[in-house]
């Protein structure tokens, strides 16, 4: 279950780093975000990547649970509650986001690019949840990612572990975090329209 969730996990991120960067794009403007989101599509819209993506989605969220059900959240260290917390915020996210993506698509026939994302952001009341629903998503995806990292690599140097070397896992979770929060703001950024108009 484990090795199936980091495997998942793997290629989640993967497609993360292009949406993610994708949407730092919107700092050109909504124009640039859309045209480099449409050859971002020709690879995860291609329809065996795109099965891909939603299996891998599908069992992250069920291995995710499974795990943190069975290890629970009591006398555990703190990265292991905060990847806890973070990777139910995620599975929460992500059903509901996977699911608003498809519906646009094939129920409501609406272009999910750029305005898709940014009009709840900017336009009252929506914004008052959509402004910490995206904060959140992206903040917990950092986070997860972040623990993930640093129980892989206690995880690999368990044997014996050199000094000074759990101080180097430490702040190399804490970059991952970070970047997160710089890669937060400047999307929030961009989708509430600071940085251009919306």
């Amino acid at each position: 279950m484990k090795q199936l969730h980091r495997i998942s996990g793997i290629i989640i991120a993967v497609f993360l780093v292009l949406h993610l960067s994708n949407h730092l794009f919107a700092l050109g403007g909504p124009a640039l975000h859309i045209a480099v989101m449409k050859y971002f599509r020709m690879v995860y819209r291609f329809p065996p990547v795109e099965a891909m993506l939603l299996l891998c989605v599908t069992m992250q969220i069920i291995s995710g649970l499974r795990l943190v059900f069975i290890k629970g959240f009591r006398k555990q260290p703190l990265y292991v509650i905060a990847q806890a917390v973070s990777g139910i915020y995620l599975s929460l996210f992500l059903i509901n986001h996977v699911r608003a993506v498809l519906l646009a698509r094939y129920e409501w026939h609406v272009e999910t690019d750029f305005y898709f994302a940014s009009g709840v952001a900017v336009h009252y009341p929506e914004k008052l949840f959509f402004i910490p629903y995206y904060t959140l998503s992206v903040l917990c995806a950092f986070t997860h990612i972040a623990c993930a990292h640093y129980a892989r690599r206690m995880e690999l140097a368990a044997v014996s572990i050199p000094a000074g070397t759990e101080i180097r896992f430490k702040k190399e979770a804490f970059g991952i975090l970070a970047t997160g929060l710089v890669v937060t703001a400047l999307i929030m950024g961009s989708l509430t329209g600071l940085f251009c108009s919306v």
